[in-house]
Formats: structure tokens, C-alpha cells, sequence
């Protein structure tokens, strides 16, 4: 009985994933200010360093909604691979698959519509009750970086201490890996469908929550050490050996 009555006090949101008010573009031309920021290599693989609106090819990105335990602001912490954040049961694991270009040309940006929880269409159960505020934000990624949030959190809280080997693992050339996250909302279910939108065309707050508005959301290349950088490192350690070998 207990479980029954669990699953009725969920809530449920709009999740209207096809929305114009969350667009993502990916940015070679700066490192993650995330993860320290500065100016990226000029060419990317021969071509030179741009942003603009993710390419439409299937399975090329990835999305998730994450949700925080809401503290009665607006959330700022942007280190979403800290453990605090949470892929939002129902529609966390959606991670939906590239991006909507098809009938929508002009918006090739605009996040894919998925399919949520087995079944089409944007209102959404989730895992907490009406009466319940928590804080959302939805982050994007390269596929190469994994297609799960877990795999891509575990490689940014690495990334993050420092440790670039899973990253490097992930992307070999340094220079195809992308992340990124819109601006931080906040949603508190209704009791019933449809619920109230996750993204909204506007920065003033709803009566149940703060929408996310994020346009040109960028997907920033992820840092990793350049292999003239990695060469150099090389031979520096090869040196430190080769001089204590012959003090020795």
C-alpha cells in the first residue's frame, strides 16, 4: 500500500523537449570555462576553430535533464558532475539522441523531440510529488564521450581533480569532445497532468517554478593537453631519468 500511495503523490511536468527556448551550439573556439577556460587550437582536425548550431546527425549528442534538491533559490552550482545532481527519473536516462533538424531547418540547434518514458508526448511523470520544488537543468555532450550521464560525470569529476586520462581515453586527437549546460530553473509538479513547463521564453518565474530559458546554450571543447605539450612532458621525464641515472 505504501508503494501505491508513492506512486500517486508523483508530480508531473511539461516536458516539450521540442521547445525554441533551450538551443545548443558547439563552441571550438574556447575551452570549458568549467574547466579553466582560454583559447583553443585555431584548427580543429584542418578546419578552423567555429561555433555554431549543433550538426544534425543522429546519435552525435546527447541531452539529460538533471534535478537538484531545491535549497529556496535559484541553484548556482553550475559542477553538475559533483554527485548532487541526478538524471530526473522519468526523464532522466532519455538521453535523447541528436538534435531536431527535420521540418524545423531553420532551428537545427533545437533539441530533439524524444520519446519519454516509453510513451510520445510532453507531459511527464516524474519521481517527486506536487508541493515539491527542485532545480533543473538540462547538459548536453558529444557522443564520444559516453551515452549515459553516468559514464559523463564520472569523466568530468576526473577531469575536474585534474585526472585528463579518462577524457584522453574518451577522446584520443583532444579535439572532438564537447560539454555543456543550460542556465539553472527550477519546477515544482502539479498533481496532475499536463503540468507546468520545464522551458519557458522567459526569465520571470512561474507560479510553479523558474523556467529554463537558454538560448545558444554553447557545448565548449573540453580541455585536454595538446600533443606537442604531451610530447614535451615526454621527454622532459625521459631527461629527469636519464639525469639521475648518470648521478647514480
Amino acid at each position: 500500500m505504501a508503494m501505491t500511495g508513492a506512486a500517486f503523490a508523483q508530480g508531473y511536468v511539461n516536458w516539450a523537449p521540442n521547445s525554441p527556448d533551450v538551443t545548443f551550439e558547439t563552441n571550438s573556439l574556447v575551452y570549458s570555462p568549467l574547466f579553466g577556460g582560454g583559447n583553443a587550437p585555431a584548427y580543429i582536425n584542418g578546419a578552423v576553430a567555429a561555433a555554431g548550431l549543433t550538426a544534425t546527425t543522429a546519435s552525435g549528442f546527447y541531452y539529460e535533464l538533471l534535478t537538484q534538491a531545491y535549497s529556496g533559490s535559484p541553484s548556482t552550482d553550475t559542477t553538475v558532475w559533483d554527485g548532487t545532481w541526478t538524471g530526473a527519473a522519468g526523464i532522466g536516462g532519455l538521453n535523447m539522441t541528436g538534435v531536431n533538424g527535420t521540418g524545423l531547418p531553420t532551428h537545427a540547434g533545437w533539441v530533439t523531440a524524444g520519446t519519454v518514458n516509453g510513451a510520445s508526448g510532453a507531459s511527464v511523470q516524474v519521481n517527486w510529488a506536487s508541493g515539491i520544488t527542485q532545480s533543473v537543468v538540462l547538459v548536453g555532450w558529444s557522443a564520444n564521450l559516453g551515452s549515459s550521464w553516468v559514464t559523463v560525470s564520472n569523466i568530468l569529476g576526473q577531469l575536474s581533480v585534474g585526472n585528463q586520462a579518462p577524457l584522453l581515453a574518451a577522446d584520443p586527437s583532444g579535439t572532438q569532445a564537447f560539454f555543456g549546460e543550460t542556465t539553472i530553473g527550477s519546477i515544482n509538479p502539479t498533481a496532475a497532468a499536463p503540468g507546468d513547463t520545464i522551458f519557458y521564453s522567459s526569465s520571470a518565474p512561474l507560479a510553479t517554478g523558474n523556467p529554463i530559458f537558454s538560448l545558444n546554450t554553447q557545448l565548449y571543447l573540453l580541455p585536454v593537453p595538446e600533443p606537442a605539450t604531451m610530447a614535451l612532458a615526454g621527454l622532459g621525464g625521459l631527461g629527469l631519468l636519464l639525469f639521475r641515472r648518470r648521478r647514480q
